[in-house]
């Protein structure tokens, strides 16, 4: 485990620095004049919508499954999630960790929270791309064309994970998908406002879609550098689009910071041999 959680870091640092070559290490360092307190309390305040989003689709994709759960806990478990995400390496050991909590409950082992999960993901991300699809089209139709591939694709999953959901049901997941990849686009938005420059939406979108790469550590690098390499198409300097890239990366690990609450609290019942199943009751 070790090893594999160096060479992710490495492997952040290393776009990082390739990012760095790219259009100096300034830009790099730009990112931090994004951080004001209003930015903070935005990033607090997006990352709930953002959270409670996911958790309304954790919540009704896991009660198919017959995984019963309460809106505190599920709020609980994707904060949980969303911080292991950002902290350990490929962007997915907080969701690992989430189906393995799981793994003996629901109608069957291991597959009813990897499949609930699959759905949450997917959902969202198809979301997410299906976006960054439409928002390079007028500028890029070949990059457009792989967005687009990507999001038919993670359609397909999702819909076979959500096989059997109500159409009420589905509104709801496809509905909160929407609210969240809206939420983590004005964060993105806010990083860029705060810089001073000018505010593209699809500077943001780009940004957002390289970070589902499972290389590095909570996005950091890939999203540097692919603002970087991808920045005239997107119609704004690469300078600009880096330092946007590392505004929104440190913004958005302030808004998974309830998430090292939750676990810390985790952490506290368990060392005190209270039995629970989650970080919060239902």
């Amino acid at each position: 485990m070790w090893p594999r959680r160096a060479a992710m870091l490495a492997v952040s640092l290393l776009l990082l620095a390739a990012a760095a070559w790219l259009v100096g290490s300034q830009a790099l360092l730009a990112g931090w004049e994004a951080l004001t307190p209003a930015t903070i309390a935005a990033a607090l305040l997006l990352g709930l919508v953002a959270t409670s989003a996911q958790s309304l689709r954790w919540r009704t994709l896991a009660g198919q499954r017959g995984m019963e759960l309460g809106w505190r806990r599920a709020l609980a478990d994707c904060y949980a999630s969303s911080f292991g995400n950002m902290v350990l390496p490929g962007g997915l050991g907080g969701d690992a960790a989430r189906v393995a909590l799981y793994r003996n409950r629901g109608d069957r082992r291991w597959s009813s929270p990897l499949l609930a999960l699959g759905a949450e993901r997917l959902s969202a991300t198809t979301v997410l791309f299906a976006t960054v699809a439409w928002a390079l089209l007028p500028r890029s139709v070949p990059l457009a064309a792989v967005a687009a591939t990507v999001a038919l694709a993670c359609l397909a999953g999702s819909a076979w994970c959500m096989r059997g959901l109500g159409a009420g049901k589905g509104l709801a997941v496809w509905g909160s998908s929407v609210i969240g990849t809206a939420s983590l686009i004005a964060l993105y938005l806010a990083a860029m406002n705060a810089l001073g420059g000018p505010v593209v939406p699809v500077t943001a979108v780009v940004g957002l879609a390289s970070m589902s790469i499972p290389l590095g550590v909570g996005g950091w690098g890939v999203r540097e550098l692919s603002a970087g390499v991808l920045a005239a198409t997107m119609g704004v300097t690469s300078d600009h689009a880096v330092a946007s890239a590392t505004a929104y990366g440190l913004l958005a690990t302030i808004s998974c910071l309830p998430g090292m609450v939750v676990l810390a609290r985790a952490w506290v019942f368990r060392a005190q041999g209270t039995p629970r199943l989650s970080p919060c009751t239902r």
